[in-house]
C-alpha cells in the first residue's frame, strides 16, 4: 500500500469519525445545523461521488463523506433548523443544474466541477449560523472534518482536475469552518442579547 492510499485510508476513517460526535450533537440539541445546507451537500457530494468513480478518481473522503452526510441529513431533518431561504433553493437548484450539464455536455468533470462550485455557496448558510453563534456548531466534528481534508490532500496521487477539485473544495470549506469556530469572535452585542433575554 502506497503511502498515498495509507493517507487516503485515514481520510475515510477521519471523515466517519468527524460525524459521530456531530450527530450526537444534533440528537441532543446542542449542534442545530441547517437542513437546507445538509440536503444540498448530501445531493452535491453523491453527484461528485458518482462523477469521480466514472473517472476513476475516488478518494477515502468522498466515500466517507457520501456515506455520513445522508445520515446527518436524516437528523437534520427532525432536529435541524427549519426553513429553505432563497439562496437554499438556488444551491439546490445548482444540483440539478450540474446533472444537467454533464448530461448535455456527456462530461462527469463538468458535473463535479458544477455541483463543487455549488458546495461552496450551499455552505454559506451554515458558515452565516456559526458566525452568529459558534456554539450551533460542533468543534470536534468539524476539527475532525479538517483533519480528514489534510489527509485527503496528502493522498492525491494523480494532480489532475478529477483528483483535486474536489479535496481542495472540502479543504476550503472545512478551513472557513475552523476559523469560525476558533478564531472568530462574537459579537458583543450579540453577547448583550442573549444576557438580557
Amino acid at each position: 500500500m502506497s503511502f498515498q492510499e495509507v493517507c487516503s485510508a485515514i481520510a475515510f476513517v477521519t471523515c466517519m469519525i468527524a460525524f459521530i460526535p456531530y450527530g450526537i450533537a444534533i440528537v441532543r440539541k446542542i449542534a442545530r445545523p441547517s437542513k437546507a445546507t445538509w440536503i444540498i451537500w448530501a445531493c452535491l457530494d453523491t453527484i461528485t461521488f458518482v462523477g469521480m468513480y466514472i473517472k476513476h478518481a475516488l478518494n477515502g473522503q468522498i466515500i466517507g463523506a457520501v456515506a455520513g452526510v445522508w445520515i446527518i441529513v436524516a437528523l437534520a431533518l427532525k432536529y435541524g433548523e427549519p426553513g429553505w431561504k432563497l439562496l437554499d433553493k438556488f444551491c439546490l437548484g445548482g444540483a440539478v443544474l450540474g446533472i444537467a450539464l454533464w448530461i448535455v455536455f456527456n462530461s462527469p468533470i463538468v458535473g463535479i466541477l458544477t455541483s463543487l462550485s455549488i458546495v461552496f455557496l450551499g455552505s454559506i448558510p451554515t458558515f452565516v449560523s456559526a458566525w452568529k453563534d459558534p456554539s450551533r456548531e460542533d468543534k470536534l466534528a468539524w476539527t475532525i472534518y479538517f483533519a480528514s481534508c489534510i489527509f485527503t490532500m496528502f493522498g492525491i496521487q494523480n494532480w489532475t482536475l478529477e483528483e483535486t477539485a474536489q479535496p481542495i473544495t472540502f479543504l476550503v470549506d472545512e478551513t472557513v469552518m475552523v476559523y469560525i469556530l476558533y478564531f472568530h469572535k462574537k459579537p458583543v452585542y450579540l453577547e448583550i442579547s442573549i444576557l438580557e433575554k
